[in-house]
């Protein structure tokens, strides 16, 4: 069983799914059956490609420190068995959305050839594998609204999936920093052969500034906020970009990218809870 957990990578999957959930909810629907199979769903979609994800590369992976001790690396699971285990999961999530419409389980099957078939070959020849790379992080939210019924081309919609997207940047850079030169030594290009780790940090920096102001552009979007959860917006922005800033360029401790790492991650789970709250009580 802890192989299978390792090979699914569930807490991932877990947050993929959370992430449809933002979607679905912030359509103001109530929970029904169509929750259970979209969550059930994404769970099972992205639980397949990461699996499959491991597969493709297990050679490199063998390579890095970091991802060495993966089961397939490690020689826990073989490549057939694990295959096998990806086309399980990747069918029946396929089967589960397609019960919410086929907009749903197009979505979920696009995600697998931005990931799978663009992303992952692409890590190897050109550090820009980062921009198919982070528009699978912007499918989950689609796949939620759709699955409670709604036009994928909303504007609410779009607001989320343009935000995931732009949050993902930063979040793959900041791993850079960090693992850049394992990266490099197993053969994937990486955004540290063309920059050093400040200028690295200087790009991550402005980049979630611009993420930050995006959220002020909510009007244009459709959304309407109560004056008090206005302000609460304009308040996490100015905390997330001091204390951004803070970890990036100011804090010398040995886990500054780890607590940048965290600050971003817990900032997306905010403003998640936040788009909900508010299509709750509107």
């Amino acid at each position: 069983m802890s192989v299978v957990v390792r090979l699914t990578r569930i807490r991932l999957s877990l947050m993929v799914s959370i992430s449809a959930m933002t979607g679905y909810f912030l359509t103001g629907s109530s929970p029904t059956g169509a929750l259970m199979l979209m969550f059930g769903g994404v769970f099972f979609l992205a639980a397949g490609t990461s699996v499959l994800n491991q597969v493709q590369e297990c050679r490199r992976d063998a390579l890095m420190k970091r991802t060495a001790t993966r089961p397939i690396p490690s020689g826990e699971i073989s490549r057939p068995v694990a295959t096998l285990i990806s086309i399980l999961l990747i069918s029946g999530g396929t089967l589960m959305l397609s019960l919410n419409g086929w907009i749903p389980m197009a979505l979920g099957l696009s995600n697998i050839v931005f990931y799978n078939l663009i992303y992952t070959p692409l890590k190897s020849r050109s550090w820009l594998a980062i921009i198919p790379g982070a528009l699978v992080g912007a499918v989950p939210p689609l796949i939620g609204w759709t699955s409670a019924g709604f036009y994928i081309f909303h504007p609410n919609a779009q607001f989320v999936a343009i935000f995931v997207f732009l949050w993902q940047i930063p979040h793959f850079w900041l791993l850079m920093i960090k693992y850049g030169k394992e990266y490099e030594s197993a053969g994937f290009s990486s955004i540290s052969k063309m920059l050093n780790e400040q200028q690295i940090k200087r790009v991550v920096f402005y980049w979630g500034v611009i993420t930050s102001l995006f959220l002020m552009l909510f009007p244009f979007f459709g959304f309407s906020f109560k004056p008090l959860l206005i302000g609460f917006l304009i308040g996490i922005n100015f905390l997330f970009v001091y204390l951004f800033h803070r970890y990036l360029f100011r804090d010398r401790s040995s886990k500054t990218i780890r607590k940048a790492f965290i600050l971003i991650n817990t900032y997306a789970m905010v403003v998640f809870l936040f788009l909900v709250f508010n299509a709750m009580i509107s």
